[in-house]
């Protein structure tokens, strides 16, 4: 009976998916042009590199690796089709609500099936399946590790599953690599040394997912590339006076710094540098900024109200507090913190990056919401959920003026 429910949701939130495709809803292109070109040159053999975006020059470990392959898998078997890249990402889609579904069974069995029809209905969710980014394929990544690493039994077969699924990510995004801090922590916590070892073997399985793409970058530019030659670029555009974020077009790069550090390694030490000095020199400046991006980070306004997040947020920030020290679910809590803590002092604090996190939002929500059922009376608990909905519902209907009125006080704070 089980299968079958479960084999019922997926069919229902892969189809949801696809309608939504077949909507055709323009959404900006964002990255796309880069990850097809990669794609389309791997599969008529100029090999693994970029031109078109940037002047010329070829960029070679700009992007990690995962996703483009990705699309020149489904090219290759489908022709040039963003459609086809969307049925498959519905899939994978459907596929991540399925882990939720597993992840929160291990936390708070109760919470299982409301936490996973929420995300199989979740708009952001939804939406993104149609989008030719990467981050379909890394929430699902993400999701497989934690499930695979937050094993009960402790078996090493999952330890290693898990750490091949933190190496996808992580060669997808390689912020995928702050599962491994937050399990080590995690591990210290409930088992002390003996976590540390499972710990320990599940990174080596990382390293090995990783380990050849690093061996690549280094016989490609002669030094080594970990993962990307991507970071250095966020880090001094995301920590600047005039940071990226702020600029209608501050994410390009002028033919002229190409032209003056023609390597694509050069280019990263040098932001690196630049991202690192600009810290020290300017702790206060940096402060603000800190607390800028954690505003960005959390804001429901990008480019419309947010209606989906806002109503899981104050339940999923309840969650976290009440349940989330307890042993089934440190993990995925302490992964949420370590994200918001990069996400906010070392990068752009986009909503972009809060995507990947929504779905352990929902766990935490369905968790206090589906505890509260049972601790509360019937008029509470539906007189609390009624109330959310309401306010939302009402911000939602006014967000023209309530988006103006919070840009106000941000530009009267110096914070934008």
């Amino acid at each position: 009976m089980q299968l079958k429910r479960l084999s019922a949701l997926f069919v229902a939130a892969c189809c949801l998916r696809l309608a939504y495709a077949a909507l055709d809803v323009p959404v900006p292109p964002q990255d796309t042009r880069d990850y097809d070109e990669l794609a389309l040159n791997v599969l008529n053999g100029q090999g693994y590199v970029s031109h078109e975006n940037w002047h010329g020059f070829p960029m070679r470990s700009w992007r990690p690796p995962t996703y483009p392959l990705f699309l020149a898998a489904v090219y290759g078997m489908c022709g040039y089709s963003h459609a086809a890249v969307q049925v498959a990402q519905s899939a994978i889609g459907a596929a991540a609500v399925l882990l939720l579904f597993l992840i929160v069974r291990r936390m708070h069995a109760a919470a299982a099936w409301p936490a996973a029809l929420v995300a199989a209905l979740y708009e952001p969710l939804v939406s993104v399946c149609s989008e030719i980014m990467s981050e379909c394929l890394f929430i699902f990544l993400v999701l497989m590790a934690l499930w695979a690493l937050g094993d009960e039994r402790r078996r090493w077969q999952m330890l290693v599953l898990g750490g091949v699924a933190v190496g996808l990510a992580a060669l997808t995004r390689p912020v995928g690599l702050l599962v491994l801090p937050a399990l080590f922590v995690a591990a210290l916590c409930e088992d002390g040394r003996a976590g540390w070892r499972r710990a320990l073997w599940a990174s080596l399985a990382t390293v090995a997912v990783i380990a050849p793409w690093t061996a690549r970058n280094y016989t490609v530019h002669g030094a080594l590339v970990p993962i990307s030659t991507h970071g250095g670029f966020i880090v001094a555009r995301s920590n600047a006076l005039e940071p990226a974020w702020r600029q209608e077009r501050g994410w390009g790069i002028a033919k002229e710094v190409f032209e003056a550090m023609p390597t694509e390694v050069e280019r990263d030490r040098f932001w690196w540098q630049q991202g690192r000095e600009f810290i020290a020199a300017h702790p206060m400046v940096y402060a603000r900024l800190v607390l800028e991006r954690l505003l960005r980070f959390f804001y429901l306004f990008r480019p419309s109200f947010n209606l989906a997040f806002s109503l899981i947020l104050p339940f999923a920030v309840v969650g976290l507090w009440r349940y989330g020290r307890r042993p089934s679910s440190l993990l995925h809590s302490l992964f949420i913190a370590l994200s918001t803590l990069v996400f906010c002092t070392v990068l752009y604090g986009s909503t972009r990056f809060r995507l990947p996190l929504e779905p352990l939002f929902i766990a935490f929500a369905a968790i206090y919401l589906s505890d509260a059922w049972v601790r509360w009376s019937r008029r509470r608990w539906l007189g609390v959920v009624g109330g959310v909905l309401l306010v939302n519902v009402s911000m939602w209907l006014a967000q023209d003026s309530l988006r103006h009125a919070a840009l106000q006080g941000l530009n009267g704070l110096g914070l934008r």
